[in-house]
């Protein structure tokens, strides 16, 4: 079956059709949330997705090839939430030079991290139930971090021993293995120490500790 590609067979943005299709897809989306956070993804059914967010089952598959694509979407969505949110946090640490703007991005990753347990629990927890999903998320966030890695290098607030790469897969690592073990189970650490423990192992603190 062909499929037109004349502009006039193609829904305005702000069209009925493309406003009832953008509210399906939305409530779609809704529903996968609350599935995945209370069933997991493995227990989660597209059919269960659909039936959760008021549509027939063949409507789910207007919108998403299969319930991974979907969870993909969800997962992706929720890191761009992260970066922005970390970004702000770094624009408005108060004064205090680096320390002060990396503590202010490890209080916004835990805090994310506790926002979406249930997220983080099934890309980054036991079992890898999202299969590829957590390493292509950590791929999307290595080059930001190899980047400042290098800058502060670059400008001696680093170890200038440290690979750049190297260094960033590590804390890449490091960073979702520990919010994934802590929002396993709370109680393990108070959030602040989890905060204080990220901040003192990250290469600018404890280079500007040694100087």
């Amino acid at each position: 079956m062909s499929v037109s590609s004349d502009p006039a067979t193609i829904p305005a943005p702000d069209s009925a059709p493309a406003r009832h299709r953008a509210e399906t897809r939305r409530r779609l989306v809704a529903a996968a949330t609350e599935r995945f956070a209370s069933e997991g993804l493995r227990g989660t059914t597209s059919t269960q997705i659909a039936r959760a967010a008021g549509v027939a089952a063949g409507t789910f598959y207007l919108h998403f090839a299969d319930k991974e694509a979907l969870f993909r979407e969800i997962a992706f969505g929720a890191l761009g939430e992260l970066r922005e949110q970390m970004d702000a946090a770094h624009r408005g640490a108060a004064p205090g030079g680096r320390e002060a703007q990396l503590r202010a991005r490890m209080e916004r990753l835990v805090a994310f991290a506790a926002e979406k347990r249930d997220l983080v629990r099934i890309v980054f927890g036991r079992g890898h139930e999202a299969d590829t999903i957590g390493d292509e998320m950590a791929d999307e966030l290595f080059p930001g971090v190899e980047a400042r890695l290098r800058e502060r290098i670059a400008e001696g607030r680093a170890d200038a021993g440290l690979h750049p790469a190297v260094a960033a897969q590590a804390l890449i690592a490091g960073w979702t293995r520990v919010v994934a073990w802590w929002v396993e189970d709370p109680s393990r650490a108070p959030r602040e120490a989890v905060v204080e423990t990220l901040v003192r192992m990250h290469p600018v603190f404890t280079h500007q500790r040694a100087r």
